[in-house]
């Protein structure tokens, strides 16, 4: 579970791409904005451990700006527009195809054991 602060009112939350309770921001709702999804990523848990993240929680609840370290950001930005995304998922893709293909097995099986038990056996 990874905790968050929302970018524009310094709500908590976790996810960094959940939309946020206090104002709406949805950060996964701005597909191309990758600068606004950068900052939800670095405004983490991940990224600042401990009582860091309560402390820009309430900096950003005071109205006041927050600075992102400009080359940290940048390279999340190209991460996204490239969704190379080691910070969102760190699954590769092979493993997700074979979850997926996994589950489809598991339905056809238990549709034709539902389909045997309805018409009376083998």
């Amino acid at each position: 579970m990874t905790l968050a602060v929302c970018v524009q009112c310094g709500e908590s939350k976790v996810g960094a791409f959940t939309p946020c309770a206090r104002c709406g921001l949805d950060p996964a709702a701005h597909g191309t904005d990758r600068e606004l999804q950068a900052k939800s990523l670095l405004l983490t848990d991940r990224f600042h451990p401990g009582g860091a993240l309560e402390a820009l929680g309430r900096k950003l609840r005071a109205g006041e700006l927050v600075s992102f370290d400009a080359e940290q950001l940048a390279q999340l930005v190209e991460e996204l527009k490239t969704q190379k995304l080691p910070i969102v998922s760190k699954t590769p893709a092979g493993c997700s195809i074979i979850g997926w293909a996994l589950m489809g097995l598991m339905v056809t099986l238990a549709v034709g054991l539902l389909w045997m038990w309805r018409s009376g056996g083998p």
